[in-house]
């Protein structure tokens, strides 16, 4: 008797993961229940999710392996269907590394990924389905082989040296208080000194040199910058001095014992001077140990033989910072007070403003606590300037309401990122997650809503209109499925509690298809590729062979998962469509109900007169029970065994269900 009454709740159970849908239905079902409280659902676009998705391992459109921009055009429907109003596309500028975070050129798309031309045709036929497009923008640093950073090591009176964190002494300037990155700080956060020598110790322009061989035994060499033509090597066999650069090249006699040259310079170790075309050894002349740097128009003296070193051109002394590894020189705005009238700012606002011309709608900004290293008043100040600066451009351009910002203050706990929504209008909720996996891992719902009501009440306490942006896990962290044990039951619990939860819900790549992965062997493992069909392959060229393909199986594809009613992607769709559909759930002020059984989450969401009653049970039993002051009878959604027809709310293991008041 106790297995067909078992059999006959996962019946029902089934049968209302298959009928939760919110479909908007006229009047009477078919078997004479009144559903014509449906009509109160919308029909426009409300949900607010967005979309996070790693460009070069979402959909490959050319077979190439390498994912892009119009892979994602041609699966536009699909992000439609998990109810997106947004896309936040990992980095496409042109950069070092498959990630796209060491940028090189923050005006360009990165040809790996596509043209400019494939952005503008995903915006407007983005757009068309009422989904907006987000850039990450990198603003804590660049990439090393950027122009401007190679520019600014290799020329000491380039323009770029303003643009980088740059000390030929960082210990003296930090104690001096010359480092505007430090924000007065000590000591950085986080990050290290590294020298510019690998890529600095030469020189690309235009040189004059003179040598002065009067004391044939010490002869000094002056070099300047100079304007006009570059000399091709003198003829005369007579004269004996040479410039060294990649090859010999002879100088021109200009008085007695004095040699000059002027000379394109392009290398990256500097040059020598020498007595004889092929002869080394003693024939080569050089600078002394520790006095290798060029200080131009000052002579230096020169020594020959094993004691010559290299005459170099800054890289032996100029150490650039960087937060986080030597392959991203941090960028430097200036005192943070004034960082909108530095060099850096305005030369990246520019490439923010070509983007927004473009009809970008919204920037992800990364790492915005190391900016000014950890310093929140300073970040603060610089994210406002930032942000206004961004906003005004929006506008200017014909945008509608204001620009979405979102940073990604990654801080120790809820409380210190919270004075970020000064400079930013959202910021991602990292404690949201944290919360969540901790609950569904305790079995204990009863205070999940107050605490996302004392999270919400933290942020407002800075902002009024801030946007929470809710999400479970991204691109640098675990997976999901991973912190929950690859239980798909739990992973289908926090997909349910996410889009029900008040804020702006962000849905990482293959996070709706229940993929796991850990950074252990590397970040590209929490970034796998999406597997579309049951039998074709996957964009995972830019992850150097780094993918789980015992994850990537036929079943766990899209293609499977849209035919299974039980699958993880189900669950997604379903609750996206019905937070699209039901303006409290998208929009709704979020109120605590009490829940007589610790393992229930329930809350209430109010918004222009429509109530919804949310309820998920974080643990692994059953719970049945009376909700004061509120009936059940109308279920918008449901996952697992749910049901409130009789009165009583009956929830199974880790089942979520919403309700219409």
């Amino acid at each position: 008797m106790m297995k067909r009454f078992y059999q006959f709740f996962v019946l029902m159970g089934a049968l209302l993961l298959l009928t939760a849908c919110p479909e908007i239905k006229p009047g009477p079902d078919v078997d004479g229940t009144d559903e014509s409280w449906r009509m109160q659902a919308s029909t426009e676009k409300l949900s607010g999710i967005t979309y996070q998705l790693n460009v070069y391992s979402f959909a490959d459109s050319d077979g190439d392996g390498w994912g892009d921009i119009r892979g994602i055009t041609q699966h536009l429907d699909y992000l439609d269907s998990l109810g997106a109003t947004a896309l936040w596309l990992s980095p496409v500028h042109e950069a070092m590394s498959y990630h796209g975070y060491n940028v090189n050129d923050y005006y360009s798309v990165s040809p790996k990924l596509g043209t400019e031309a494939d952005l503008q045709d995903l915006i407007t036929k983005a757009r068309s389905k009422n989904i907006d497009i987000y850039l990450d923008f990198v603003l804590n640093h660049s990439g090393k082989d950027n122009a401007w950073f190679r520019n600014a090591i290799s020329d000491p009176a380039s323009p770029y040296r303003a643009y980088y964190v740059l000390s030929d002494n960082p210990q003296a300037d930090v104690a001096a208080g010359r480092i505007d990155n430090y924000a007065g700080a000590a000591s950085p956060g986080m990050g290290t000194w590294y020298s510019a020598s690998s890529g600095a110790l030469g020189y690309n322009g235009l040189l004059h040199f003179k040598l002065d061989a009067s004391n044939a035994s010490q002869p000094k060499l002056t070099v300047t910058q100079a304007t006009g033509s570059a000399q091709g090597g003198n003829t005369d066999t007579s004269v004996k001095w040479f410039i060294y650069e990649n090859n010999p090249i002879r100088m021109y006699k200009t008085g007695d014992n004095v040699f000059e040259i002027t000379l394109n310079i392009n290398n990256n170790w500097g040059v020598l001077v020498k007595d004889d075309a092929t002869a080394w050894g003693d024939h080569k002349w050089g600078a002394r140990a520790g006095d290798q740097v060029v200080t131009f128009g000052t002579p230096k003296t020169l020594v020959k033989g094993d004691a010559a070193n290299d005459i170099t051109f800054g890289g032996t002394s100029i150490q650039y910072f960087a937060s986080f590894d030597s392959s991203m020189p941090d960028l430097n705005y200036g005192p943070y007070a004034t960082a909108s009238e530095s060099a850096a700012f305005k030369d990246l606002a520019g490439a923010a403003d070509k983007w927004i011309r473009m009809g970008v709608a919204g920037l992800r900004l990364d790492a915005v606590i190391w900016i000014y290293q950890n310093q929140t008043s300073a970040n603060v100040s610089f994210l406002k300037q930032w942000y206004d600066r961004c906003n005004s451009s929006w506008k200017a351009s014909g945008g509608k309401g204001d620009f979405y910002m979102v940073g990604e203050a990654w801080c120790d706990n809820a409380e210190k990122m919270a004075p970020y929504y000064e400079g930013l209008p959202s910021n991602f909720n990292f404690y949201y997650w944290y919360t969540l996996r901790d609950r569904i891992g305790k079995g204990k719902g009863d205070d999940f809503a107050a605490t996302v009501i004392y999270f919400q009440n933290l942020f407002r306490g800075y902002r009024a209109d801030f946007i929470d942006a809710i999400k479970l896990t991204n691109h640098d962290e675990d997976r999901a499925a991973n912190d929950l044990g690859r239980d798909l039951a739990k992973e289908k619990l926090a997909a349910a509690v996410l889009l029900t939860s008040p804020g702006k819900p962000f849905i990482y790549q293959g996070e709706e298809l229940g993929y796991w992965g850990n950074k252990s062997k590397g970040d590209e493992y929490v970034r796998a590729p999406v597997k579309w069909t049951r039998s074709g392959g996957v964009p995972s060229g830019a992850l150097n062979g780094k993918v789980d393909n015992t994850m990537l199986s036929a079943d766990i594809s899209v293609e499977a998962q849209e035919q299974d009613p039980t699958s993880v992607l189900r669950v997604y769709r379903d609750f996206a469509k019905a937070r699209n559909a039901w303006k409290a759930l998208a929009r709704g002020t979020i109120r605590a109900v009490s829940s007589p059984n610790a393992a229930v989450a329930l809350w209430a969401m109010d918004y222009e007169g429509q109530t919804v009653l949310v309820a998920h049970n974080f643990g692994n039993g059953s719970a049945a029970f009376a909700v004061t002051g509120y009936k059940t009878d109308k279920m918008i959604v449901s996952n697992g065994m749910a049901d409130g027809s009789s009165g009583l709310l009956s929830l199974g293991p880790y089942a979520s269900a919403v309700f219409l008041q």
